[in-house]
């Protein structure tokens, strides 16, 4: 099985952590999102192409296990990884690691495919799949 993968880098920002310089564990959630993004652009399928097409991909659910702090200034390397073909849903699974490579946090997120003019769920569009198929060896 081929496994998509994009490493993104993510500097924390003063603004992201606590008076002791630790990340408040709701930023992890953006650096998924933010690394997400990174992902679909780089493979040619942005999230404006998607809308544009008259898709939305609103979240169906999120996990994240925290495993040591991250800390203002760190540069983190967040991969994300797209391990199936996506059916109705489409689920990203992601690990932070900081400068030494020590893994941070890791996690998925689960968004659906959803008809905007209609507002119900849809299967996958083929635009998207048919980029999906270059990569996912399945």
């Amino acid at each position: 099985m081929t496994i998509m993968e994009h490493t993104s880098k993510i500097t924390v920002r003063y603004y992201e952590t606590d008076q002791m310089g630790v990340v408040h564990h709701s930023n992890y959630i953006r650096y998924f999102e933010t690394a997400r993004e990174e992902m679909m652009q780089h493979y040619g399928i942005p999230y404006s192409e998607t809308e544009s097409r008259g898709i939305i991909m609103p979240v169906h659910a999120v996990h994240c296990d925290y495993i040591r702090p991250a800390r203002y200034g760190e540069v983190l390397s967040v991969v994300t990884r797209l391990e199936e073909m996506p059916r109705s849903r489409i689920t990203f699974r992601y690990q932070i690691c900081n400068p030494s490579g020590i893994l941070l946090a890791k996690g998925y997120v689960t968004l659906a495919f959803v008809d905007v003019s209609r507002g119900v769920p849809v299967r996958a569009p083929g635009f998207l799949t048919e980029v999906l198929e270059k990569y996912l060896n399945l």
